[in-house]
């Protein structure tokens, strides 16, 4: 479960305006769904970088705000986030290697949105499909005794060999540049000894079609930290699929 129990006070370096945060007691990390880019449908917690917009118009990361203490409660205003509209603009201008990174992070999953729709709406008319095939085959045989009775009819229930297609992932040049980009700044970042970013390698290096650069990260990653995300993603990387993929924990 997710509780918030007052606010942070945070102050902005680059003008000093004052901001309030949430100030989370305990953090529920569940979602309606999971992707293998990170992302995290209907999530409790946001799929934020940390990247905020400052009221002077400047692009700052929470990590480089100053603390000033907590409070149950504030006037003063919450922190806006960077707006997916406002990331290209963001990349352009950032401050640092770690704001570029949180940047093209978000950007690259915002990217990515369009694909999502294409694919819930594929998977919602396949598994229609295979309902309606399985009523066919499976009338209600009940009679009016039956029906009196109150006995239910036979419950669908989605058979294990239906069919569990997708459709194609073609990947617009802006996000292979974005992603070729993202990909290159985390290895550099991995060849100097900071850990955390084989797994995100690996499905940045799949969706460009990087399989062998993809098959040798997440054969470095620990799968027992990564139990469900890690072998999904070394299971396309051997299908030789770039798609994206949506699974459940």
């Amino acid at each position: 479960m997710t509780i918030v129990r007052g606010v942070h006070i945070l102050e902005a370096p680059c003008c000093g305006q004052r901001y309030v945060f949430p100030r989370y007691v305990s953090l529920n990390f569940s979602a309606f769904e999971y992707w293998t880019d990170g992302w995290r449908e209907g999530s409790l917690m946001p799929n934020d970088e940390g990247l905020r917009h400052c009221q002077c118009g400047r692009f700052i990361r929470v990590a480089e705000m100053l603390q000033l203490g907590s409070a149950e409660d504030s006037n003063l205003p919450s922190m806006q986030h960077v707006k997916n509209g406002l990331l290209p603009q963001c990349i352009a201008h950032a401050s640092d290697e770690k704001m570029e990174v949180a940047a093209r992070r978000s950007y690259w999953l915002h990217l990515n949105h369009a694909y999502r729709e294409i694919y819930r709406k594929h998977r919602d008319a396949e598994d229609a499909e295979t309902k309606n095939r399985w009523h066919a085959d499976h009338p209600d045989r009940r009679n009016w005794w039956d029906k009196f009775r109150r006995r239910k009819p036979l419950e669908y229930r989605k058979p294990a060999d239906s069919p569990f297609t997708y459709p194609a992932f073609e990947p617009t040049s802006e996000q292979i540049l974005n992603m070729s980009r993202l990909s290159q700044m985390l290895h550099n970042w991995d060849q100097a000894g900071h850990e955390g970013h084989k797994l995100e390698l690996a499905e940045l290096y799949r969706e460009q079609g990087r399989f062998e650069e993809a098959l040798e990260m997440i054969q470095a990653t620990n799968e027992k930290e990564n139990p469900v995300t890690a072998p999904l993603i070394k299971r396309l990387i051997n299908q030789r699929t770039t798609v994206p993929m949506r699974y459940r924990m």
